[in-house]
């Protein structure tokens, strides 16, 4: 029992004074941030496709025919059936609003499409081969990189060294030092790899991808705690 009052009563001592030594550390958080714009390797393009007829089965054969004349036009621009990938089709009931009230149109059919365009300069002939249908709605087109991941690390390696160089003249300016790392945060930016649909230039002048689509901005933000000496 001694044995282990003793214990307790060490513990209660050495707790307290480190707890105290804690809250005295001073500290510095600061933060980092590095952005870069590259081109686009290739694009991701969602579709809608929708026909409405008086008949569901008129819709339904007209849907079909749509979708079998895109698909080979789409393949003459140089896209696979692998790239080409199809949603169930679906249909349905079609209404408008006529004073007040819901008037039957007819019934729909309609199907949902993404396009993996691999090669970026292909896009143009793409956007082309898809004006031709009426029918056909661009829901959305998402730029890529082949090497997103490597791209992503590297700014925020660069966002790090950039929070730690601030940190150092922050500190210098004040006569002191910065100590061991306490934390590290990655922090959100909301342009974060955000697509922009024009090309930069290069010192020539010239466009840098024959398409002059998919400048991708690519923003990485660090916020770091260090101690100060």
């Amino acid at each position: 029992m001694r044995l282990t009052r003793m214990i307790v009563l060490s513990l209660l001592l050495i707790l307290p004074s480190a707890i105290f030594a804690a809250e005295n550390i001073r500290k510095i958080t600061v933060t980092g941030k590095s952005e870069i714009v590259v081109e686009a390797h290739y694009a991701i393009i969602q579709l809608n496709i929708r026909h409405v007829k008086k008949e569901m089965i008129q819709s339904h054969n007209e849907l079909l025919k749509t979708i079998s004349e895109l698909t080979g036009e789409l393949k003459d621009t140089g896209l696979s059936d692998t790239d080409i990938k199809k949603s169930l089709v679906l249909q349905g009931q079609e209404y408008s609003w006529e004073d007040n009230s819901q008037v039957l149109k007819g019934y729909f059919s309609e199907c949902f499409i993404e396009l993996n365009v691999k090669d970026i300069n292909k896009l143009d002939e793409v956007y082309k081969a898809l004006a031709n249908y009426r029918s056909v709605s661009i829901i959305g087109t998402e730029f890529r990189r082949n090497d997103e991941f490597e791209v992503r690390k590297t700014e925020f390696e660069k966002a790090l060294h950039a929070a730690r160089k601030k940190a150092e003249y922050m500190a210098n300016a004040l006569n002191a030092k910065i100590g061991k790392v306490y934390s590290i945060q990655e922090a959100s930016a909301d342009d974060s790899f955000a697509v922009n649909t024009y090309s930069r230039l290069s010192e020539k002048g010239a466009p840098e991808s024959k398409s002059g689509y998919g400048s991708i901005q690519v923003t990485a933000i660090a916020v770091v705690e260090f101690e100060l000496e």
